[in-house]
């Protein structure tokens, strides 16, 4: 229809509460009721022109829709995507109590969308130009540019990246010079990061990691378990043999038992606090880098910077504190942050606890892994389990990368396979139901186990609060990064412990390993003073505390046969003693001041014994300290040198090196033992120089080929 015929029929329609226009053979119909009251309401002369325009149109349309039908259309282009979803419900289900809006009804709504429209239209004629990309170079020697728009960076519309009140954003598009000022007394720029930390987190997916296989660097395979709080639990049932041959007594023998493993989560701080200038120099140098990486096309802020480098530390934390960790509570009136290490306990410690102190799976004694036995080693291993354990699927085998390496070198010399490089084995030869599971933070150690893949286990509390970091103000120019969650790792289930006289099938385990040390021997917890003088140990190898006050009398909480090694430390405030009496064994009382270790066995009967001790700290000499007892010299041995020949000697040559390499040469403190060194072939000094007491140095430089002096310390 003509758009004022529309307009027309739209009225009439209205006025006689039609939900569509009466057409009857091709022309306007109305019935007598509704003539009667068009003709009360219009001439009758109107009324003929209004019915002739009408079955005009029609004539002349070969398809005509009622007009409902055409306001509803106009309607639904209007509507919002949530208005079409509950009309389109409403259309699903027709015997709703509501009734369907009349004609009249629709025009009502129509009229409004159509005004709300026309507002909007007006109020963005009102509005200054919108935002048009502006180009601006981070980096002259960028290849490429980031594009930019008046209002906010990188034109992303976001709030976050907004200019207004965002110097840090304005430093990165170019548009300020000068640091933000972080300490404003009013914590302004505090609160608005704090916001926009808040929103950037919602709305970049990138950032937050999936959250079913945020695995931090730990296997991808092993398993998550969500909304722990602090402990859970996994119960096995175990039941003997229970059939036997029909007989006249009763003899029931259906013997079961039902233990539970426990795993535990551990609640993580993150603590963070900086002065305001310091604060603004990380944003410095936050550009710096960010100019020197050339084009970027993430949605890169200050913000999302800092945080990021926040979050890859704490992750890379957590996947080593997952395996290595060895829990230790935090006194309330400590005065120093303490270890990553010493937040959870990790995978090692739990294994180590079974398998040494709950005795509640068996380790086979396999010796220690090489480069050269490797390949029988792993062999041995896997033949070392029942048969029914080394056929089944699921099975993993954990270990280190070097022997994984290791592994793969001594299978290709063995069997000749170095025709191509296919990357390391992913399965034992001969046994492809066992997956090689390369665990990073096993390196250094010669540990292995075999388990089921699905029994390996990581807790959380809530997905995703890892990244959930909040920054405060004092108002004292200090601002605070804080964030805490809630981390740990389990085995679902690790092995039965059983009494004597308990049925063979009670010895149930779900973890196998070799028995070599799962720590390293320089590898210490820290302990702290309670004051009461006893320790309960939960691991091997303890350190006290600087701050450690008083004597120890005694000891608890190994299994028997354990070693426990007890460190002490040179900066206690005065001496302190291990006391030997009738729970501790030892040839005399041990003074912790000195440094040195203390070793110790549990016997029997639940005391300890010492097996040895040393009287200072374990030396941190580095390798590069070398003696001699030669005119010739090798740098590449080191970088110190001390002479512990038994006669006069005269240096020669100083062999290797590299450009700009320094080494210091020491003489020694006997008679008649002097160490002389001229100028002569590769070596040039100012003077002779002769090294008579062991204090005696002096130093050289490789310049072009050649040791030249450039210090030296000689008594005369």
């Amino acid at each position: 229809m003509l758009k004022k015929t529309l307009q027309m029929a739209t009225s009439l329609m209205v006025f006689l509460n039609l939900k569509e226009l009466p057409i009857a053979d091709g022309k306007v119909s109305f019935s007598e009721e509704q003539t009667e009251k068009l003709k009360a309401e219009l001439s009758e002369e109107v009324l003929l022109q209004a019915i002739e325009a009408f079955n005009k149109d029609i004539a002349e349309n070969s398809k005509v829709e009622g007009i409902s039908n055409e306001i509803k259309q106009m309607l639904a282009a209007m509507e919002t995507p949530e208005e079409a979803a509950a009309n389109k419900a409403k259309e699903k289900n027709p015997d709703a109590t509501e009734e369907t809006p009349n004609v009249d009804a629709q025009l009502v709504a129509l009229k409004a969308k159509m005004k709300e429209r026309d507002e909007t239209i007006k109020a963005l004629l009102a509005e200054a130009e919108s935002d048009t990309p502006l180009e601006r170079i981070l980096n002259t020697q960028a290849k490429e540019m980031i594009k930019h728009s008046a209002t906010h960076l990188f034109a992303s519309g976001k709030d976050f990246d907004a200019f207004d009140g965002r110097n840090w954003n304005k430093l990165a598009a170019g548009q300020s010079v000068g640091a933000t000022d972080w300490t404003a007394s009013d914590g302004a720029n505090i609160q608005k990061l704090n916001g926009d930390a808040e929103l950037y987190f919602r709305e970049d997916p990138k950032f937050i990691k999936s959250l079913h296989r945020d695995n931090f660097g730990l296997p991808s395979a092993w398993g998550k378990t969500f909304n722990v709080v602090d402990k859970i639990t996994t119960g096995s049932i175990t039941t003997a043999e229970i059939t036997q041959g029909r007989k006249l007594p009763w003899l029931p023998k259906n013997k079961q038992s039902i233990q539970a493993e426990e795993g535990k989560i551990f609640p993580i701080s993150i603590d963070i606090e900086y002065a305001g200038h310091l604060l603004s120099q990380i944003e410095a140098s936050w550009l710096a880098s960010f100019n020197m990486e050339g084009s970027q096309y993430d949605k890169m802020t200050f913000v999302r910077f800092l945080l990021t480098e926040l979050d890859k530390k704490a992750r890379l934390e957590d996947r080593i504190a997952s395996i290595k960790g060895v829990y230790v509570e935090t006194p309330d009136d400590a005065t120093k942050a303490g270890s990553y290490l010493n937040r959870q306990d990790g995978l090692l410690v739990q294994l180590w606890r079974a398998r040494d102190v709950r005795k509640i799976y068996r380790a086979f004694k396999l010796g220690t892994p090489t480069s050269a036995n490797i390949a029988d080693y792993i062999h041995n291993l896997i033949t070392s389990l029942p048969y029914e354990v080394r056929t089944a699927n699921g099975l993993e085998l954990g270990l280190s990368p070097s022997h994984l390496t290791s592994y793969k070198n001594r299978i290709e010399n063995l069997h000749g396979t170095q025709n191509d490089y296919k990357g390391k084995p992913t399965f034992p030869r001969d046994y492809p139901n066992i997956k090689f599971q390369e665990v990073l933070d096993f390196e250094g150690t010669d540990f292995m186990y075999i388990t089921e893949t699905e029994n390996l286990d990581i807790l959380e509390n809530r997905p995703k609060e890892k990244n959930w970091y909040r920054f405060g103000f004092d108002g004292k120019r200090n601002i605070f990064i804080v964030n805490d969650y809630k981390l740990g790792i389990r085995m679902k289930h690790i092995g039965n412990k059983v009494k004597d006289g308990d049925p063979a099938e009670f010895k149930v385990q779900s973890v196998w390993s070799n028995d070599v040390p799962l720590f390293n021997a320089d590898f210490f917890a820290p302990i702290y003073d309670d004051k009461s003088g006893e320790i309960t140990a939960t691991f091997n190898q303890l350190k006290v505390d600087e701050n450690w006050a008083t004597d120890i009398t005694k000891i608890s909480g190994l299994a028997e046969g354990v070693i426990l090694k007890i460190q002490g430390d040179t900066a206690l405030a005065s001496s302190k003693y291990v006391k030997d009496n009738s729970d501790l064994d030892l040839a005399s009382d041990f003074d912790l001041s000195n440094g040195g270790t203390l070793s110790l066995i549990v016997l029997a009967d639940g005391t300890l014994k010492e097996l040895a001790r040393t009287a200072e700290p374990a030396s941190t000499a580095e390798e590069s300290v070398v003696s001699y007892d030669t005119a010739t010299l090798d740098a590449a041995d080191g970088s110190e040198f001390t002479y512990t020949g038994t006669a006069a000697l005269t240096i020669t040559e100083i062999l290797n090196g590299v450009q700009g390499q320094k080494v210091k040469v020491y003489g020694n403190a006997a008679a008649s033992q002097d160490v002389t060194i001229n100028t002569i072939g590769n070596i040039k000094v100012a003077s002779a120089a002769v090294l008579k007491l062991a204090t005696d140095s002096i130093e050289f430089v490789l310049l072009d080929g050649v040791w030249t002096e450039f210090n030296r310390d000689i008594t005369v």
